[in-house]
C-alpha cells in the first residue's frame, strides 16, 4: 500500500485519495477552473482556478440578477438582461485578461451559452471571474480591472512574445501571459495559498510536501474536505472548493468539487413546482427556474434553457435560426423564439458590427 504524501508544517493534509481514470493529471487540469470546458465552447482553454477571486474586500455589491458568486444550495439563474450586458462586454471589449476563445465572439452565441450554463446545475461551479466581474461590471474598464484581480495592467510586459508563459507576480498571483498580455490571472492569496511555478506552469499551492513517485501523481481531498490537493514536484497544489461554496468528495473519477447537499444517483431532472431538481456529481442541485421568470418541465411550445424552460412568447415570435443583424448601434436577434434588441451604447460601446464571426458590440 502506497503511503500518503508527507506534508511539511504549514500545509493542509490529505484524505480520501481517489486515483480515478486520469491518475497522472494535475489538479489544475481536473477541477472546473473556467468557462471553456464547462460550456464546451473552448476545448483548448485550461479551466479557471477555484482559488481565483478578488483579494481583500469583495467587489461592491451590485445588481447581478440574483446570481451569487458562491453556491448556497440552490442555483438562481440571472435575468437575461444581465447575461446580455455581460456578453456585450465579453465580446466587445479589448484587452481583457481572458484567453482567446474563452467565450464565443458573437453576442447571441455568448448569451445562449452562458444563459444555458447559469440555468443548469453546472452553475454551482461556474467561473468566478464571470460571476464576480462579468455580471457586475458596467463598462470595459470595470470588467478589465476586476478580472486582473489587483495585478498591474503591464504585468506581462516583455513576456509571452513567442507563446504563453507563466510567472508569479509581486502580489503572489499566478499569471499566464501571451503576446505580452495577461490571459489568465489567479489570485492565490485569496484562498490562503501561494503562487508556485511547477513544470513551467504558474499555479496555486498551499506549501511544500514530500511524496514518492507514485503518490506524486494522485490528487486527493484535503483533511478539511474543502480542497482538492495534489503533491507535485514538492509543491502541494490546491483548488479551493469552498470558494465556490462546494466541498471535496471522492467519486469514480477521483476527487472533485461537489454540492454540500444530500447525495443522489441517476440522471434527469424532476420538478418541485418551478424548481428543477437534478443530480450533479452525485449530489442534489436545485435550480430555481421561477426566480428568472422561467418554468420547470417539458412544454410543447417552450424552449429549454439549461434545466429550465422558457415560456412561449406572448407576442410576436421569431426564428431562432435567423442571423443577428445590426440596426445602427443596436443588435437585433432572436432569443428562444422572442425578438430582442440590444443597444450597445448601454454598456459604453459605440457601435454594432457584423462579420463572418457574427454580430457584436464594439468600441
Amino acid at each position: 500500500m502506497t503511503p500518503p504524501p508527507r506534508i511539511r508544517p504549514g500545509s493542509e493534509g490529505l484524505r480520501g485519495r481517489g486515483p480515478g481514470p486520469r491518475r497522472g493529471a494535475s489538479v489544475v487540469a481536473r477541477v472546473s477552473l473556467g468557462l471553456g470546458v464547462a460550456l464546451g465552447i473552448a476545448a483548448a482553454i485550461a479551466p479557471e482556478s477555484a482559488a481565483e477571486g478578488p483579494k481583500g474586500p469583495p467587489a461592491a455589491p451590485a445588481p447581478d440578477g440574483g446570481a451569487s458568486a458562491r453556491f448556497v444550495g440552490t442555483v438562481r439563474p440571472p435575468d437575461l438582461d444581465d447575461v446580455e450586458h455581460m456578453c456585450a462586454l465579453l465580446t466587445g471589449c479589448k484587452g481583457l485578461p481572458f484567453p482567446t476563445g474563452f467565450v464565443p465572439r458573437d453576442l447571441p452565441g455568448c448569451v445562449k451559452a452562458l444563459a444555458d450554463e447559469l440555468a443548469s446545475p453546472r452553475a454551482a461551479s461556474f467561473s468566478l471571474s464571470l460571476k464576480e466581474c462579468g455580471l457586475r461590471a458596467s463598462s470595459c474598464g470595470e470588467l478589465r480591472t476586476c478580472a486582473l484581480r489587483g495585478a498591474r495592467p503591464d504585468v506581462c510586459a516583455g513576456r509571452g512574445k513567442a507563446g504563453a508563459v507563466d510567472h508569479c507576480d509581486d502580489g503572489g498571483r499566478a499569471i499566464t501571459c501571451a503576446g505580452e498580455k495577461p490571459v489568465l490571472v489567479r489570485d492565490c492569496p485569496r484562498g490562503g495559498e501561494q503562487c508556485a511555478v511547477v513544470a513551467g506552469k504558474a499555479t496555486c499551492a498551499l506549501g511544500t510536501c514530500e511524496a514518492d513517485a507514485e503518490a506524486d501523481a494522485a490528487p486527493a481531498c484535503s483533511a478539511s474536505g474543502t480542497r482538492i490537493v495534489e503533491c507535485r514536484k514538492g509543491k502541494l497544489l490546491s483548488s479551493d472548493c469552498n470558494t465556490f461554496g462546494l466541498k471535496c468528495s471522492v467519486g469514480p473519477d477521483g476527487p472533485q468539487c461537489v454540492s454540500p447537499t444530500p447525495a443522489c444517483a441517476g440522471e434527469g431532472t424532476t420538478c418541485d413546482g418551478s424548481v428543477a431538481v437534478s443530480c450533479w456529481r452525485g449530489h442534489e442541485v436545485r435550480v430555481d427556474c421561477g426566480a428568472a421568470g422561467l418554468a420547470c418541465g417539458a412544454s410543447a411550445s417552450g424552449r429549454a434553457m439549461g434545466s429550465c424552460v422558457v415560456p412561449p412568447p406572448s407576442g410576436a415570435a421569431c426564428d431562432p435560426k435567423a442571423p443577428a443583424r445590426c440596426d445602427g448601434a443596436s443588435l437585433s436577434w432572436c432569443a428562444w423564439g422572442k425578438p430582442r434588441s440590444y443597444l450597445c451604447k448601454s454598456m459604453g460601446l459605440a457601435r454594432c458590427v457584423s462579420d463572418d464571426k457574427g454580430a457584436r458590440c464594439a468600441p
